[in-house]
C-alpha cells in the first residue's frame, strides 16, 4: 500500500491546525457571547426584582402611613370613646346616643373610604374586663369580647407595648373565605399627646390580592417571557405572593431553594439553581426592607427559556464555523498543491537517483525555498555524478594496486622459492647423487653437510611462513610478534629499531592484531627499501579506547604531496588497512627530515 505523501501530510496537518484554531476561536466566542447573554438576563431579572422591591416597600410604607393616619384621626378617637362608654349597641341606647353613634360611624367611614382601595375591613377594639371587645364598622360587625379575627390571635397586638408602632401579622387566613390576609395593627390614644398606653386597637385587613397586583405579571413582553416570575417568600419559606404556576400557593407552597436560603443570608445576588418546582432557573434575589416583616423577593426565569438565544447562536456559530473550515480547506489544498508538486518531483528524482540515474536536472520554477532546494538538488546530482566518476577511477586504481601488490608478492615468493629454497634443494639433490660414489668415511661427512643444508632450508621456510602469517602473533600476542619482527629486520639490515609499548594489548581482537602487524611490517619494509635510515623508533600505545602506532625514522624523507595522493603500494596499503578498521593514517615527512607514520584505530 502507498504511504501518505508529504503533501498529504502537510494538508492534513494544516487542516487539523486550522480546525483546532477555528474550534478554539468559535468556542471562545460562543462562551463569551453565552456569558454576555447570561449576564444580560441576570441584569434584566435584577432590574425587575429591584423595581418590584421598590413597589412592595413603597406599598407597605403607604399602608403604614394610612393606618397611622386613621388611628390618629379625631373621628376614630371619638368613635372609640363612644363605644367604650356605651357598650350596648343592640338597640337599648337612647335615641340621642344612637344618633351620636351613627354620626361617629359616618365620620369614621368617611376617613376609611379614603383607604378602601387597599384595606377591606377595619376593627376598633378596646380592653374590657381583661379581654378585648369592639367591632368592625366597615364590613363584618363583631360585638362583645373578641379573642381572634379569623386565625389572628388578638394577643399578637399587645396593647401595652404597641404605643406609636405599627405591627404586621402576615401568616393569617380569612375565617370565611380562607384567603390569605395581612393584618396591620396600631394603638388608638385618647388624646394625641397622651403619653399613656393606647386606649384601644385599630386593626386593618389587607387582602393578598393587593400584593399580587404588584407581583404577578403574565405579560411575555415584560422581560419575564413565558416562564419568568417574581414572588415573595417569608422567613418560614412559604410564599407570600401567588405563584404563576401553582394556584392557591400563598402560605401553602414551601420555597426552601438555594436562592431563597441565600437571600436571607446575603443582601442580594444571583445564581443558576432549581426553583420550588425543581426546574433549573436563573434566579436573582434580595431581601425587603419592611419593618415588622422578614421577606425576600426573587425574580426567576427557566434556564431552558433563557438558553434559547445562545442555543440559536450556537447553531449559527456551527454553521459559520463549518463554512469557514470548508473555505480554509480549499485554500490550504490549493496552496499545498503548489508547494508539494515541486517536492513530489524532488522525491521522484531522488528515487531515480537512488537507482543510479545521474543524468537528472530538475527545472527551477520558483524563486522561493523550494526553488533553492531544487537548485541545491541539481548541484548535489552534479557533485554525485562527478564523485562517482572519481570513485570509479579510484576504484580502478585501487584494484590495480591490489592486483599489482598481489602480483609483486607472488613474484617475491616465486623468487625466494626459486633462488632460495629451489637452489638449496637442487644442491641437496646433487649432493645425494654424489653419495652413491663415496666410501663410508666420506658418506658420513656428506650426510652431516646435508643435515646442515636441510636445517637452512627449514629456517628459510619458517622465515617465509612468518612473513605470510607469523604463528607467534596468535601464540604470544602482538608485542612479542612485533619484537621478533623488528629484531629479525635489525639483524638482517643493520638498522637500529627501538620498540616501546604502553598499555594492555591482550584483549585486542585477532583482526586488529593482524592489521597492526601488517601495517608495522609494511612501514618497516618502506624504511628498508626507500628511507636509507639508520634508526627507527616504534611506539605502540593503548589508551582511552584508542590504539595508536607511531613509526619514525631518521632517513632522507620525501614530499607527501607528490607521493602520497597518487600512492605507492606500501603507503596505500597502510592507509587502506587503517580505514578498514575505521581508523586514520597520517604521513609526516619532508626531504632530509625523516618520515613519521601515525596510525589511530578506535577500540570499541
Amino acid at each position: 500500500m502507498r504511504g501518505i505523501s508529504l503533501g498529504e501530510k502537510l494538508v492534513l496537518y494544516v487542516i487539523m491546525l486550522g480546525i483546532v484554531a477555528i474550534a478554539i476561536i468559535s468556542t471562545f466566542l460562543f462562551y463569551s457571547a453565552k456569558q454576555a447573554l447570561m449576564d444580560r438576563t441576570f441584569d434584566q431579572l435584577t432590574s425587575l426584582r429591584n423595581t418590584k422591591k421598590l413597589q412592595v416597600e413603597e406599598f407597605f410604607m403607604d399602608r403604614r402611613r394610612d393606618i397611622t393616619f386613621l388611628s390618629e384621626s379625631e373621628d376614630t378617637r371619638k368613635l372609640l370613646r363612644f363605644i367604650q362608654s356605651d357598650r350596648d349597641l343592640s338597640g337599648n341606647s337612647s335615641i340621642k346616643r344612637k344618633e351620636q353613634l351613627i354620626s361617629g360611624v359616618r365620620n369614621f367611614m368617611d376617613k376609611f373610604n379614603l383607604l378602601k382601595n387597599h384595606f377591606r375591613s377595619v376593627f376598633i377594639l378596646y380592653p374590657a374586663k381583661g379581654k378585648m371587645a369592639g367591632g368592625s364598622f366597615t364590613g363584618r360587625t363583631l360585638v362583645g369580647p373578641i379573642d381572634s379575627i379569623g386565625n389572628l390571635d388578638i394577643k399578637s397586638f399587645p396593647l401595652n407595648e404597641i404605643n406609636g408602632r405599627v405591627v404586621i401579622q402576615d401568616e393569617c387566613f380569612d375565617s370565611v373565605t380562607k384567603t390569605p390576609i395581612i393584618y396591620f395593627g396600631t394603638g388608638i390614644k385618647k388624646d394625641p399627646g397622651d403619653p399613656v398606653q393606647s386606649a384601644g386597637l385599630l386593626i386593618a385587613e389587607l387582602s393578598i390580592d393587593a400584593i399580587n397586583q404588584i407581583m404577578l405579571n403574565n405579560d411575555p413582553e415584560s422581560g419575564l417571557g413565558q416562564t419568568g416570575e417574581t414572588y415573595l417568600v417569608g422567613s418560614d419559606y412559604l410564599l407570600r405572593s401567588s405563584s404563576r404556576f401553582i394556584p392557591n400557593s400563598v402560605l401553602n407552597t414551601r420555597v426552601k431553594t438555594m436562592a431563597a436560603v441565600q437571600a436571607f443570608v446575603t443582601p442580594e445576588g444571583h445564581m443558576i439553581t432549581r426553583d420550588y418546582r425543581n426546574i433549573p432557573v436563573l434566579s436573582s434575589y434580595t431581601n425587603l426592607e419592611i419593618p415588622g416583616l422578614k421577606w425576600v423577593i426573587l425574580a426567576e426565569i427557566d434556564l431552558s427559556e433563557a438558553s434559547i438565544p445562545f442555543l440559536k447562536m450556537r447553531t449559527k456559530t456551527l454553521i459559520i464555523s463549518s463554512m469557514i473550515t470548508l473555505a480554509f480547506f480549499l485554500l490550504v489544498f490549493i496552496i499545498a498543491r503548489r508547494i508539494t508538486q515541486p517536492i513530489v518531483r524532488l522525491r521522484d528524482a531522488v528515487i531515480n537517483l537512488g537507482k543510479g540515474e545521474y543524468d537528472i536536472r530538475l527545472p527551477i520554477t520558483t524563486r522561493d525555498e523550494i526553488g533553492a532546494l531544487t537548485e541545491a538538488f541539481n548541484e548535489m546530482v552534479f557533485q554525485i555524478r562527478q564523485k562517482t566518476t572519481e570513485l570509479k577511477v579510484e576504484r580502478s586504481g585501487r584494484l590495480r594496486s591490489m592486483i599489482d601488490g598481489e602480483e609483486m608478492e607472488r613474484q617475491r615468493l616465486s623468487r625466494e622459492l626459486h633462488d632460495g629454497i629451489g637452489q638449496a634443494l637442487i644442491a641437496v639433490k646433487l649432493r645425494l647423487d654424489s653419495l652413491l660414489y663415496e666410501d663410508s668415511a666420506g658418506m658420513k661427512k656428506s650426510i652431516s653437510e646435508l643435515k646442515n643444508q636441510f636445517d637452512q632450508i627449514i629456517d628459510e621456510i619458517r622465515r617465509m611462513s612468518n612473513d605470510l602469517m607469523p604463528s607467534v602473533l596468535e601464540a604470544f600476542g602482538i608485542v612479542i610478534a612485533l619484537s621478533n619482527l623488528f629484531a629479525d629486520t635489525s639483524e638482517n639490515t643493520g638498522i637500529k629499531i627501538i620498540f616501546k609499548h604502553t598499555g594492555n594489548f591482550d584483549l585486542l581482537s585477532k583482526t586488529i592484531k593482524t592489521y597492526i602487524y601488517r601495517i608495522s611490517q609494511e612501514a618497516i619494509n618502506n624504511v628498508v627499501k626507500h628511507a636509507e635510515a639508520s634508526e627507527v623508533n616504534v611506539n605502540l600505545l593503548n589508551e582511552e579506547n584508542c590504539l595508536k602506532l607511531s613509526v619514525r625514522d631518521n632517513g632522507k624523507g620525501f614530499n607527501p604531496e607528490k607521493v602520497y595522493p597518487e600512492g605507492g603500494n606500501g603507503l596505500y596499503n597502510i592507509r587502506e588497512r587503517a580505514s578498514l578498521m575505521r581508523g586514520s593514517a597520517s604521513i609526516h615527512s619532508a626531504p632530509g627530515q625523516g618520515t613519521e607514520i601515525e596510525i589511530k584505530i578506535p577500540i570499541i
